[in-house]
């Protein structure tokens, strides 16, 4: 029993330390799309196993690991070392809530950046990949064998850095050092129809992404009421003479799970700014966002999804070549392709005017960093069969009666968005292309 005690009591000290204090371990369940994936990862990797069933291929999708700041956020942080001076001169004269373990972490802030860097994988990244491929290797063995071989493994990424080394450091966590060498990988393409279809896809770019009706809901709330509300908490909280506006506060919500991100044993200053109802307000805020462009908010977002549905279908349906197919890439892919499997849709739409509490559109669990979904091809007895796994959970798809879900049973259900997944013209600005497609094609 002392035994079993002991055990516990360190893990939880460990799970504090994490983050900082008991008193903030709140943060960890609220930082978006930043959220590490050490606060979400599934650490049982015991093998998966069904009767009269061998796992044969897998079809991994993921997203990079935890990474650097983007240009635009590097570029701000002058704005967050003036604020860093502003709160610490405002506590020196007695005002503000801060606690003074929490001033010294202010004291001790800083930070620097090279905008050359922008973007790259952090060392948390590095760790995050290579666990994740050794957890997925002791779950299906045989689909993902311990030697390598550039005819039975495939492994691509995107023409960017943090895909590029996280697909790197995924493949140190399934083979030896000395094979790792030898690994060929597919080469990125500035345009990919597969790994990230909507990045050049003028239509959804025209009519989602730059439109500004896909923001409605979200500058509504960035201007109501209740966020107002929070900003003047917030403000107060930190003890400034004025309220800080939302981009501003927003920033510090980004820094927040950056730099919690990094580093496994301190949280960021930035989150000390936050209590648990405001953080909760700006998680909805990236939630809600993400919810109208890159999730159910317009069809052809999902839509386009299918590229990749049917790419993973061509690779289940053949009986030679690769076994094993690994493609890293970014939120916008992951979030996409959940919504075109209706994973995690909301009862209605998410609306600006207020926060839906209980939703299961939340990045904090859905679209972490590292956050991957993968298909796996089971041979059965009575035919092929797929298991799904989202964080290396499985899941049960909800066109599917069970968790291994039949081949074809899959194949028949997502047949008319294949046969109607032509990127040409689903991202065609040609109306006259397009309409009739959009018209037929409905999830």
């Amino acid at each position: 029993m002392n035994i079993f005690i002991t055990a516990f009591l360190l893990a939880f000290i460990y799970d504090i330390a994490s983050v900082g204090s008991i008193k903030t371990n709140y943060i960890r369940h609220h930082l978006g799309s930043r959220t590490p994936y050490r606060f979400i990862a599934n650490k049982n990797d015991t093998r998966i196993k069904y009767p009269n069933c061998k796992d044969s291929k897998i079809y991994m999708v993921t997203r990079h690991g935890t990474r650097l700041p983007s240009r635009k956020d590097i570029a701000a942080v002058p704005q967050l070392v003036k604020l860093k001076y502003e709160i610490l001169l405002q506590h020196e004269q007695g005002k503000g809530q801060l606690t003074d373990e929490q001033l010294n972490s202010f004291k001790d802030w800083k930070t620097s950046f090279n905008t050359e860097e922008e973007s790259y994988l952090t060392l948390e990244g590095r760790d995050e990949m290579i666990l994740l491929a050794e957890r997925m290797q002791k779950r299906f063995p045989n689909a993902i064998k311990q030697r390598y071989s550039n005819k039975t493994f495939l492994f691509r990424y995107t023409a960017t850095q943090r895909a590029q080394q996280s697909a790197r450091y995924f493949t140190n966590g399934l083979f030896e050092k000395k094979e790792t060498q030898d690994i060929i990988f597919a080469p990125a393409t500035k345009v990919d129809p597969v790994l990230r279809f909507y990045k050049h896809c003028d239509r959804w770019l025209t009519q989602v992404k730059r439109n500004p009706e896909t923001y409605k809901e979200t500058k509504l709330f960035s201007n109501s009421h209740d966020m107002n509300k929070t900003l003047e908490s917030i403000s107060h909280k930190l003890g400034l003479n004025r309220v800080l506006e939302f981009d501003t506060v927003n920033l510090m919500y980004k820094y927040c799970g950056y730099e919690t991100s990094w580093d496994k044993h301190h949280i960021s200053p930035w989150c000390y700014a936050f209590d648990e109802r405001s953080i909760q307000m700006f998680e909805y805020y990236h939630d809600l966002r993400a919810y109208w462009l890159d999730g159910y908010g317009h069809e052809l977002t999902y839509r386009q999804a299918c590229l990749l549905m049917k790419n993973m279908f061509e690779y289940f349906g053949k009986e030679r070549g690769y076994r094993s197919v690994f493609l890293f890439s970014h939120s916008g892919a992951v979030l996409k392709i959940l919504t075109h499997l209706k994973l995690f849709k909301p009862p209605s739409p998410l609306k600006g005017d207020q926060i839906v509490k209980d939703r299961e559109w939340r990045l904090s669990e859905i679209d972490s960093f590292a956050a991957n979904l993968a298909f796996v091809l089971f041979k059965c007895k009575d035919g092929d069969h797929v298991l799904t796994l989202h964080q290396e959970k499985i899941i049960k798809l909800p066109m599917c009666e069970q968790e291994l879900c039949p081949l074809e049973h899959l194949k028949e259900y997502f047949h008319e968005s294949l046969s109607n997944c032509d990127y040409t013209d689903m991202c065609s600005l040609d109306s006259n292309v397009t309409k009739s497609k959009e018209e037929k094609t409905s999830l």
